[in-house]
């Protein structure tokens, strides 16, 4: 129990301390991601003069506040999930790659339902132009769960790839599970995690953009699959890759502290403790 309390305020103190450090750059990265995938085909200049010439350089920073919030209160489950559900399941399941996705998928099905409304609020606010709070009308439950299929859908993929990639490339770059990972192996990781969740999660991602966007109610009424053939039709992959340069640059820089975080959570609470008790 007092290893259980001491990694789960660890957690909550690492997670705070990501937070605040990644999100001011992480933010505007978004911001400028999401209204591209939101108007397809424009470029990342065009992007940041029609949010600057409309909003002003504030305007980088609309959707702050639900941002903030999804962010802080993912910090409250995320680490403790990712830590102990993989440590349980090593008990009866010794294939860890299974483990991992039994793991992720877990995680992305209870994440989908804490953290759709704050992304159905950040989205309405990053594709919209508006001034002020208007945007918090759509706070009913009918509204602020528009869009939880493709969260739910995104979340899962995106959960079950890093995961099963992060722990593939992190153990495949040491000679014993115990061992720290070194800057060089955490940045080779990291580098190898963000390129591998972006080709996976991206597309979903752009769905997720449309379907919760303001005035976009087409998307809202047909299939995944169709949306996703609608955007190939028109824009090809470069519509459902709108914006992965801005992401990948986000991820890697949350990848930077989430690698050695995990692995060193894993050397002292989790599965690589296990694997040296044994």
């Amino acid at each position: 129990m007092g290893d259980y309390i001491k990694a789960l305020i660890e957690t909550q103190v690492i997670g705070a301390f990501r937070v605040a450090l990644t999100m001011p750059l992480e933010h505007v990265l978004d911001r400028i991601k999401t209204y591209k995938q939101s108007k397809q085909g424009i470029t990342y200049i065009q992007s940041y003069l029609d949010i600057k010439g409309a909003r002003g350089l504030i305007g980088l920073y609309d959707g702050f506040y639900p941002s903030f919030l999804r962010n802080m209160v993912k910090q409250y489950y995320r680490w403790p999930m990712m830590i102990f559900i993989p440590s349980m399941l090593n008990d009866h399941i010794h294939n860890q790659s299974i483990n991992k996705i039994i793991t992720g998928a877990s995680i992305g099905l209870f994440e989908s339902c804490i953290i759709t409304p704050f992304e159905r609020l950040k989205t309405l606010k990053m594709t919209s132009m508006a001034t002020g709070f208007g945007y918090l009308k759509y706070i009913t439950l009918e509204s602020i769960y528009v869009g939880f299929r493709i969260q739910t859908t995104r979340q899962v993929v995106s959960w079950t790839n890093y995961l099963y990639w992060d722990h593939k490339v992190r153990y495949a770059l040491k000679t014993d599970p115990g061992q720290p990972l070194s800057i060089i192996n955490s940045l080779i990781a990291s580098t190898l995690s963000s390129i591998l969740n972006i080709l996976a999660v991206h597309p979903f991602d752009t769905i997720k953009t449309l379907v919760q966007m303001e005035e976009n109610h087409n998307y809202r009424k047909i299939s995944l699959y169709q949306s996703f053939k609608i955007v190939y039709q028109n824009y090809g992959l470069a519509g459902l890759y709108a914006g992965w340069q801005a992401r990948i640059i986000a991820y890697f820089c949350q990848a930077l502290l989430t690698t050695p975080t995990i692995d060193y959570l894993e050397r002292n609470y989790g599965i690589s403790k296990s694997k040296k008790q044994q």
